[in-house]
């Protein structure tokens, strides 16, 4: 039977090992030739072939690029992304070493574009026209109230979307691509810029290349002279020989319309170089610009242009608004100034034309802030600290405050002091507290610590903790005692409870924990739900230390005195001291009268064999805890066991 169950599984193996080999063969006159991709694929092909379909696709040629499959169908291609195009367009491997290449291209992202199969556009792009470059390319940048003509009959026109030698793929160099369209001899070209040959001359200099809110594609910011046309202002005639060339030496040029400029500019003691040395077009385009005040560049990369040494400074994790905004004129003079690194303003004052003062002004100021030192602790531009700080929050406290370093070199540091977290609990500028504590000292703990409150019912409440006056037990920075105490639990205590401190001499007995100064054995020293701040209810907590006790209630068949039942330990004994031995509220039989006052009745001396009890101590012959019927003494003189007294005892007497 198993030799013909193996040739059972054998068989079916080969009949699928013959269906995966044989899946697409043909009809039994064509035996052994496998069927085309398209006789099982027709749909796919029907669609593929409409519109610009690709020639492997026109060709029926699917194994040009797949991998032929069985019966199960899967997707393989024979070579990975670009890898695969490159076996047939090869020199397209090579646009890769242009000196600007498309991104997809470099990223070898063929299918970014093209679709691989066939496209409604030729190239097979994915998208017609502009919409396959605006679908990386931030539409509204190129659609303002002026387009250029070449931007609406398509990107293609100027641009190669693969590669170019030429910067931002451009198929020349901008200005002779231009002149593919625009002829500088053209008479209404000479007349668009007042009679003056513009050839040779940078159109981009002027014009947008895409779009533009301003007619004529001009840039968004212009030079009055150039808005109203009036070149020869700073131009030579349009009629002269050097017509472009300015009519002063370009040093003085700028001075001749902004002559009150020139003084107030030698006249401070810090000068920006080009300003002073009349060099304006280092910084300004003298026609028009896409940036305010007509400069050449966004502002802070024409500043790094001269000064790249502030660019490397400034590369860290924070970094001031004005830098990261590239708003360096937010803080320095583009000119000139009376300040030192041709600062607007000095001090505060600088800082305050974007800080409001009130947050630097409130009753309590830190001397840094009064004294004007913001640079004590911040850096202008920007650090690897949170807020531009020079240093850690910590360590630059400890620059200053190397007094309180040492203090706060203890057993126990508070968390936030160990962390360096200073600004955690004090204000950095200034605030309402003294100490510039960011809130009320009452309240300042609560911040972190106030899940505490929620463990606490009105009738466990410590006070102290109420009205939050930790400083009065806690240290608030560091300390050589557990959680940052004052002193140890016992001394901390009675400086508040002096009771309680004078009951131990005053009583013979004490509680162990109370001479042990283990007040927080018993109570919790912030507060609970239960009355006089006790870490749990009188039973438990007791039980847990007098572990004896809690087994002898427990035991089978044990009988409970009713306070233990109900958990009401100091119904018969103190809590801390007390005259009599186990902290006994009084003496014996005395204790015992509280609940059974009817000793002198009928029922009660019935119950205690006809004999008075009288003053008589019932310890004798009753646990106080638990213990057999009636909670008596397990071991028990047998007349006494069988009831018998008056073996002993004659009439009323309990003399024995």
């Amino acid at each position: 039977m198993k030799a013909n169950k193996h040739l059972s599984v054998a068989a079916f193996l080969g009949i699928i090992a013959v269906v995966f080999l044989y899946g697409c063969a043909g009809t039994p006159a064509q035996k052994g030739a496998r069927k085309s991709c398209v006789e099982c694929h027709q749909k796919e092909y029907e669609q593929y072939a409409k519109g610009v379909a690709h020639k492997p696709v026109l060709d029926k040629d699917c194994e040009a690029c797949h991998q032929p499959h069985g019966l199960i169908g899967s997707l393989s291609l024979k070579a990975r992304d670009a890898e695969l195009c490159y076996k047939c367009h090869a020199g397209y491997r090579k646009k890769k070493d242009d000196a600007s290449v498309h991104a997809p291209l470099k990223q070898d992202s063929c299918l970014k574009c093209h679709n691989p199969h066939s496209s409604e556009g030729r190239g097979l792009i994915r998208l017609k026209g502009n919409d396959l470059c605006f679908a990386c390319h931030q539409r509204k940048d190129f659609e303002q109230k002026t387009v250029h003509r070449a931007l609406v009959d398509g990107c293609a026109k100027c641009h190669d979307p693969h590669s170019s030698g030429n910067e931002k793929l451009l198929y020349e160099k901008p200005d002779a691509l231009c002149a593919r369209c625009h002829n500088a001899g053209d008479k209404a070209l000479l007349a668009a810029h007042s009679n003056y040959d513009t050839t040779g001359t940078r159109c981009l200099s002027c014009h947008r290349p895409h779009a533009s809110e301003n007619a004529k594609l001009i840039r968004g910011f212009s030079h009055r002279p150039f808005l109203e046309k009036n070149c020869a202002a700073c131009h030579n005639p349009a009629d002269s020989k050097d017509a472009l060339k300015t009519s002063v030496e370009a040093e003085r040029l700028c001075y001749t319309c902004h002559a009150d400029k020139e003084g107030a500019f030698k006249a401070k003691a810090y000068g920006h170089a080009p300003a002073i040395k009349g060099q304006c077009l280092a910084c300004h385009n003298p026609h028009t610009s896409d940036y305010k005040n007509e400069i050449i560049a966004p502002e802070k990369t024409l500043c790094y242009n001269c000064h790249p040494a502030a660019k490397d400074r400034q590369a860290k994790k924070f970094v001031h608004t004005p830098v990261s905004s590239g708003a360096c004129t937010g803080c320095h003079d583009a000119h000139a100034s009376d300040n030192k690194n041709a600062l607007k303003a000095t001090g505060e004052g600088l800082c305050y034309s974007c800080h409001k003062k009130d947050a630097f002004t409130r009753n309590v100021v830190h001397a840094p802030v009064q004294n004007g030192a913001c640079l004590g602790c911040h850096d202008a531009h920007a650090t690897d600290f949170k807020s531009q700080a020079l240093s850690p929050t910590g360590d630059l406290c400890y620059s200053c405050h190397q007094q309180q370093k040492k203090d706060f070199n203890k057993v126990i540091r508070h968390p936030k002091v160990k962390d360096g977290a200073c600004t955690a609990c004090h204000g950095p500028h200034s605030t309402a507290e003294p100490k510039l504590l960011i809130s009320k000292r009452e309240d300042l703990c609560f911040n972190c610590h106030g899940a505490i409150l929620q463990s606490i019912a009105p009738e466990g409440e410590h006070q102290v903790f109420k009205e939050g006056k930790c400083y009065l037990c806690h240290e608030s920075h560091a300390g050589n005692n557990t959680s940052l105490l004052m002193d140890v639990a016992g001394g901390l205590c009675y400086q508040c409870h002096k009771d309680v401190k004078a009951g131990l001499s005053a009583f013979k007995y004490a509680h162990e924990p109370l001479l042990q100064d283990k007040c927080t054995a018993c109570h919790r020293p912030h507060g609970s739900k239960i009355k006089g701040l006790l870490a749990r209810p009188a039973a438990s907590l007791c039980a847990n230390c007098h572990e004896d006790f809690n087994k002898k209630i427990k035991e089978e068949g044990a009988v409970v005195h009713r306070p233990i039942e109900a958990g009401e330990c100091m119904k018969c004994h103190n809590a801390h001291y007390a005259q009599e031995k186990g902290l006994l509220r009084q003496k014996g039989a005395m204790l015992c009268n509280d609940c059974h006052s009817d000793r002198t009745s009928k029922a009660f001396i019935q119950a205690h064999g006809n004999v008075a009890a009288g003053s008589s101590d019932c310890l004798g012959c009753h646990e106080p805890h638990a213990g057999a019927e009636k909670l008596l003494h397990k071991i028990m003189h047998e007349p006494f066991k069988e009831k018998q007294c008056d073996k002993c005892h004659k009439g009323d007497s309990i003399k024995r």
